[in-house]
């Protein structure tokens, strides 16, 4: 008796010992380890800034290299602007604005004169002696700054705020011969690029000639045009001094250009980048700002040192070409009442 007892007690511990692992191998399998939390922080953003500048080392372009190297020295790399010069993607400085409107760059250089063509009033900065430096050009700028703002919606692009804008130099007129009376040109043949510089040339009794920079060289030595209009830093850069020698500080417009960026990636941009891109964008226009004095004089300085010889206007002859200029506003104003109203507010921001 004693002997099955103890055989059913050894049968039921054998079949415990079978059962349960069997059981264990039939339960349900022990859940996957959670996945790692998604890394937080800004994202990756990779931008091209297109320009005109044919070389990352000129003066005005250089800054802004500088400012997308802060940019992405503030962000840890995460925010890149990739400054792009004239062709490099192969778009012109007049397609500028409708690349950035479809997003092909994501910010751009658009220029007064550029802009004059989709934006008329813009024409103000196109007007032969309103505006004869930066000073002056930012004044104007600053002044049209609302008209601006508002005919840009809807364009798919705006300014960089809180505003990004810088000039270039004054436009000046080197000839290959002197010039004896400012005040009457008479038979001289001035390269210009714009229609109104062109206007005031002929009311002065010249004859303007239309030509991209790249002509003028050969241009001047063949005697298609006997002088120049345009800045000291386009003279110095496209050696002029080889087919000039008298240089003369007329101060035409200097005109300007915004730094501006595609709407949509704008909106779309960290709050963090955005503030980031503003105070660099701003210390890179202080800069070129502080530079802009200095830089006029020393590219003179360059053409002085090659043979040309710098004059200055007499009151007479600076007169004679305001006077000119005023008959071109006013004609320009009455075109539509926008126009009238950037002048207006123009005249007023600089005291005429």
């Amino acid at each position: 008796m004693k002997r099955k007892r103890l055989f059913k007690l050894v049968t039921s511990i054998g079949l415990v010992a079978l059962i349960v692992p069997l059981m264990a191998s039939c339960a349900a399998p022990a859940p996957a380890p959670a996945p790692a939390p998604a890394p937080t922080g800004p994202p990756q953003v990779n931008w091209v800034m297109q320009t005109s500048e044919t070389s990352l080392q000129g003066p005005f372009v250089i800054e802004f290299v500088e400012m997308s190297r802060l940019i992405a020295a503030r962000t840890d790399g995460k925010f890149n602007v990739r400054v792009v010069l004239a062709k490099e993607l192969g778009i012109d400085r007049d397609e500028f604005p409708q690349a950035l409107a479809g997003g092909t760059v994501d910010t751009a250089w658009l220029y007064t004169s550029v802009l004059g063509g989709i934006y008329p009033f813009l024409g103000v900065f196109n007007l032969p002696y309103l505006t004869t430096d930066q000073y002056s050009t930012f004044k104007v700028e600053e002044a049209i700054r609302p008209m601006l703002a508002d005919a840009m919606k809807g364009s798919g692009y705006l300014v960089i705020p809180p505003t990004q804008f810088f000039a270039w130099l004054p436009q000046d007129i080197l000839s290959r011969e002197p010039i004896p009376n400012l005040a009457d040109l008479s038979g001289l043949k001035v390269r210009v690029w714009r229609d109104l510089d062109g206007d005031l040339i002929r009311a002065l009794g010249g004859e303007p000639v239309y030509m991209p920079i790249a002509e003028v060289y050969t241009a001047m030595q063949r005697g298609v045009v006997d002088a120049l209009n345009t800045g000291p830093q386009a003279m110095a850069s496209n050696s002029m001094w080889e087919i000039g020698k008298s240089y003369y500080a007329v101060r035409l417009e200097p005109g300007g250009a915004w730094n501006c960026v595609n709407s949509e990636k704008w909106l779309s941009l960290p709050p963090e980048y955005q503030t980031v891109l503003m105070e660099e964008g701003v210390a890179a226009q202080k800069r070129i700002q502080d530079k802009y004095d200095g830089l006029a004089l020393k590219e003179k300085a360059t053409l002085a040192a090659n043979g040309i010889t710098i004059n200055e206007p007499s009151q007479a002859e600076i007169d004679a070409w305001r006077d000119a200029a005023a008959a071109i506003w006013d004609k320009w104003a009455a075109e539509n009442p926008v126009n009238k109203q950037a002048l207006d507010l123009a005249k007023k921001a600089l005291g005429f």
